[in-house]
């Protein structure tokens, strides 16, 4: 039986170091599955802690595999690791596992959705957690304000602290390794570096965040801002608007101005002076104005622009000569104005009207289908090869060539080529299927009308415009060239 396994620490081992308790876990249902003849082949490690379903990342993506049919089940220290939260959420989870027929498995009892009973049993057992989880939060709540008030709230510690406990009260302690970054940080800004600089540095020297593999200019700029570091503990920061709640089709939050913040003295030590603290402050303020994040869109190039480098989105960064467009990821592309990356990627859309309309779309080159059977059979022939080298692992495991470790090691290695050949198989047939019926007028009909409407619309509308008939713009510029020295290349949207 092939299995994925979900660990995800519980209210009750709060205060508990979260490594600590998935190798526990981890370890536990180890033993588990060897005694079951159960091969785990995959691990879906849940370090964050919300209440809504789409705060789960590591959840949203089981629930695709699940939904994709990746394993025969899953197994979890007890049923409540998975579906404690919101009812409706209750309700995602169980139908995916109904729907794809993967059993849930708990040291416990194993339940298999199908069969009536155990439906019953794991909508009555969700159904209590989901109490519980009310009658904690509400006891969280009531004492929330009265924490704030006493200076010892804490939630996620910031870098450079960890948790600890004063005459029982949750609080901060100073962790030097991560401490001496923070101080090194102010001291680099109040000399005159920006925070891309002082991010390379950090880096450099071996610092790292905790929830992403290195500091970025907004993850320095984050802890500059951070009252925290000089013994006060900060509320309100963020106000949040759920999915759904006002015609909004995602969760959006909004960053408040600093004056609706609660600020009051902590416990925690300070790791910074607030001279330097104030200091810094006044630097900030004074080299430009930060973007504001109310939910509304402030680029018509929003979540189109990808980086050829490192594949994620470029940002719209207000600077001192003007918006410019960036890679967030320190030592990446090179930035550039905004206005040129915008005007050229309207050139180019004129360009590739004036190409369909003069010869009806031959101009723009395609694969011919041949090409793309061609490139289809190369594909599924390596598919069939590393579905070879999957089934080998299980021949050598059961042989006693492979001891479990070696194979769990092994496995996810296999499996990732395999999701990469079906994703590239994938790909190859969707543009086999747009070049086929492509048509050249209705693409040209809807560039033009793009174009048309372009410079009257609004930022949301220019944004909206763009989506409409491009997919992604590749964009890519070294460094130390002119300022026009960068390429751009656009997909644009099937028709």
């Amino acid at each position: 039986m092939d299995a994925a396994q979900y660990l995800r620490k519980s209210r009750m081992e709060e205060g508990m170091d979260t490594e600590e308790v998935l190798a526990k876990h981890r370890k536990a249902l180890a033993e588990f599955a060897d005694r079951n003849n159960i091969h785990i082949i995959e691990t879906y490690y849940e370090v964050v802690s919300g209440e809504s379903l789409y705060a789960r990342p590591e959840m949203l993506r089981l629930l695709k595999d699940v939904e994709d049919g990746c394993y025969d089940a899953v197994l979890c220290m007890d049923l409540d690791r998975l579906s404690r939260g919101r009812m409706r959420d209750q309700g995602v989870i169980l139908d995916t596992f109904k729907d794809s027929g993967t059993l849930i498995i708990t040291p416990e009892k194993t339940y298999d959705l199908s069969d009536e009973l155990d439906d019953e049993m794991a909508e009555f057992k969700t159904f209590i957690s989901r109490r519980e989880y009310k009658i904690i939060n509400k006891r969280l709540r009531r004492g929330l304000d009265q924490s704030i008030q006493d200076g010892c709230y804490v939630a996620n510690a910031p870098y450079g602290y960890r948790k600890t406990t004063i005459d029982k009260k949750p609080t901060l302690e100073i962790y030097e390794p991560e401490a001496n970054f923070v101080r090194m940080m102010y001291r680099m800004y109040a000399d005159g570096y920006g925070c891309v600089s002082i991010a390379r540095q950090v880096n450099l020297l071996g610092a790292r965040p905790h929830r992403s593999a290195e500091f970025s200019r907004s993850s320095v700029a984050t802890i500059l801002r951070n009252p925290t570091y000089i013994g006060k503990v900060v509320w309100n920061q963020k106000s949040h608007i759920k999915k759904g709640s006002h015609g909004n089709a995602k969760h959006i939050t909004i960053y408040n101005p600093r004056e609706k913040w609660t600020i009051t003295d902590g416990l925690h030590p300070a790791i910074v002076d607030k001279e330097l603290y104030d200091q810094v402050q006044e630097i900030m303020a004074g080299r430009y104005r930060p973007s504001k994040q109310d939910g509304t869109v402030k680029s018509a190039l929003a979540g189109l622009v990808r980086c050829s480098h490192c594949g994620r989105n470029m940002q719209k960064l207000n600077m001192k000569g003007g918006p410019y467009i960036i890679c967030m990821k320190p030592g990446c592309c090179a930035s550039t104005k905004y206005g040129l990356v915008e005007a050229r990627i309207l050139r180019h859309l004129q360009e590739i009207l004036d190409e369909l309309t003069s010869s009806k779309g031959a101009a723009i080159p395609r694969m011919s289908q041949e090409g793309y059977k061609q490139q289809l059979a190369a594909v599924r022939r390596e598919q069939k090869a590393v579905e070879g080298q999957k089934s080998r692992l299980y021949d050598l495991l059961e042989l006693g060539e492979y001891d479990l470790p070696t194979f769990r090691e092994r496995m996810p290695v296999v499996k990732e080529k395999l999701a990469r050949l079906e994703a590239k198989e994938a790909e190859l047939l969707a543009a086999m299927e747009r070049d086929l019926h492509r048509d050249p007028a209705a693409q040209a009909k809807k560039i033009a009308a793009v174009l048309d409407a372009y410079g009257d619309a609004d930022i949301p509308q220019r944004n909206a415009l763009l989506h409409s008939v491009i997919d992604y713009v590749t964009y890519t510029k070294e460094k130390k060239t002119k300022p026009t020295d960068f390429v751009l290349e656009l997909t644009l949207k099937p028709y």
